[in-house]
Order: structure tokens, then C-alpha cells, then sequence
């Protein structure tokens, strides 16, 4: 995963293994958090980091079956 939780002196951080630094969202540093907001950010960025499984089809935005 590239994303992890890690703690640092002002506080929780999302840390981006790849850069080895603080993550970014919008331009914005993800640090200084609770520990539980950071835990939850770290868990939805790596699940939108995943690549898709193969032949997994993207849901319906409109919630219909194909």
C-alpha cells in the first residue's frame, strides 16, 4: 500500500511511502490530524490508489444493472 499512518510531533500524518513525505490532497499536506481522522483518510486514499481488479466493471453511477 502506499499510503500509512504515522505519527509525528504536531501530531498524526498520512504518509506517502512513495514520496516519503506528508500526502497530498488538493495541494494540501496531510498532517497535524487525530489520529483517527488520519486513520481514516490513510484507509480511503490507498483503496482509491488500488489498481481495479481485472474485468471488474466500474458501478453504475445511476445504480443500474447492466
Amino acid at each position: 500500500m502506499r499510503y500509512e499512518l504515522r505519527k509525528l510531533v504536531n501530531g498524526w500524518a498520512v504518509w506517502d511511502i512513495e514520496r516519503d513525505a506528508p500526502a497530498l490532497v488538493q495541494g494540501c499536506s496531510q498532517e497535524a490530524m487525530l489520529m483517527s481522522e488520519a486513520d481514516d483518510v490513510t484507509d480511503l486514499l490507498n483503496r482509491l490508489n488500488r489498481p481495479p481488479k481485472h474485468g471488474a466493471k466500474e458501478p453504475d453511477p445511476k445504480g443500474r444493472n447492466s
